[in-house]
């Protein structure tokens, strides 16, 4: 092994310790947990049998294979800042309508004050 498969492989063995450090400290949800751990896994898996990459480069046929973690890495970030996005969509309209839902209650609310005055 050289340094680069040892500090690869210490990424990877650190991510997967502080997932499970912050899945019994309730910090991270189990099911967050698991794509973390998938993550901590082809870091570690990667880091320590580089060939892989060799490998899969020459399969797909790109000249340079060292790129291709960048590039999975990179489409996984942009999925999951859509999937924030959605989901932070998701938020609004459910605030939207329980403030809708709150006002409406209000006002009805005071209809009903007002008839018993």
């Amino acid at each position: 092994m050289n340094n680069p498969q040892i500090v690869s492989s210490i990424i990877g063995l650190v991510l997967a310790v502080v997932i499970y450090w912050l899945v019994r400290r309730d910090h991270l949800a189990p099911k967050q947990a698991l794509r973390w751990v998938l993550v901590a896994t082809a870091i570690l898996v990667l880091g320590t049998f580089p060939v892989i990459i060799d490998w899969v480069g020459y399969t797909v046929g790109i000249a340079y294979p060292p790129i291709i973690p960048v590039i999975v890495g990179l489409g996984a970030a942009l999925i999951k800042i859509m999937l924030m996005d959605i989901q932070q969509n998701k938020s609004n309209i459910t605030q939207d309508r329980i403030i809708q839902k709150l006002a409406i209650l209000e006002a009805e609310l005071k209809v009903l004050q007002n008839i018993k005055k």
